[in-house]
């Protein structure tokens, strides 16, 4: 059977594959952890699930072969995407980008990367709730005063919270759950640490940025938004079109 390679680690991934389950192609998934592979429903769970980390060569040869690859990854993971898309070259397949739509950033101050999050927190007081991953927290030690001011909110898996204990975070600054976060819980965690400003990503509906947006407004909280890198793909029915016509090529 015609098979295609997706990578994902979101819950892109889902539509995704409800949309492909019809096709006649044997589709495998690959995530780099086993979080990724959690965020699969019950049902998914006969997929052929690839779990670990690759560099370009690995890319390449778990691509050769395949009709195309889709890279439905988190809209920061930049050098995945970049890595993908040139094993896709080498092995001379189709690279199709699933691209998350964009949120409204009205009243939100926007900052080009993390360091220019950490330069603009420097020039602000008061506490801060963090919740752009843990893979960048590092960077954040270089706030002033940041094991005081900081509130980390992080994957509850545990490479994630030793990333917090190791830069110093003490417990009580290390908020561990699962998103999507309603509104109401959102406000809840800004008013109980008195929050002064929300760093974020703009995650769109999936990472929950309107919640986290809203809930802000209404306490007044400042919120810093790290913006997305700049990246052409596609919506999830022009991905699903080209596969279609991809498939019909090879009748």
């Amino acid at each position: 059977m015609t098979r295609l390679v997706l990578f994902g680690g979101t819950t892109e991934q889902h539509a995704l594959i409800d949309a492909l389950a019809p096709l006649p192609l044997a589709v495998t998934l690959s995530v780099v952890s086993d979080y990724g592979r959690a965020l699969l429903p019950p049902d998914r769970l006969g997929l052929c699930v690839r779990v670990g980390r690759l560099d370009e060569n690995a890319m390449t040869a778990l691509l050769d072969g395949a009709l195309c690859t889709v890279d439905a990854t988190h809209p920061y993971a930049v050098e995945a995407s970049r890595n993908i898309r040139a094993a896709a070259k080498r092995v001379g397949i189709p690279y199709l980008r699933l691209l998350r739509p964009q949120s409204e950033l009205d009243g939100c101050v926007c900052v080009p990367n993390i360091q220019s999050a950490v330069d603009a927190l420097n020039a602000r007081t008061g506490a801060v709730l963090v919740t752009t991953g843990s893979k960048e927290l590092a960077a954040f030690s270089a706030v002033l005063d940041y094991r005081n001011r900081l509130y980390a909110r992080v994957l509850p898996t545990v490479e994630a919270i030793t990333q917090c204990t190791e830069m110093g975070l003490a417990p009580s600054h290390i908020i561990a759950m699962q998103g999507p976060f309603s509104r109401a819980l959102n406000v809840a965690l800004l008013r109980e640490h008195t929050i002064q400003t929300l760093v974020t990503k703009d995650g769109g509906a999936p990472g929950g940025f309107a919640e986290k947006r809203d809930a802000a407004a209404e306490l007044g909280v400042e919120v810093l938004v790290v913006r997305r890198p700049i990246e052409n793909g596609d919506p999830l029915d022009h991905i699903l079109a080209q596969i279609k016509r991809l498939l019909e090529a090879t009748v």
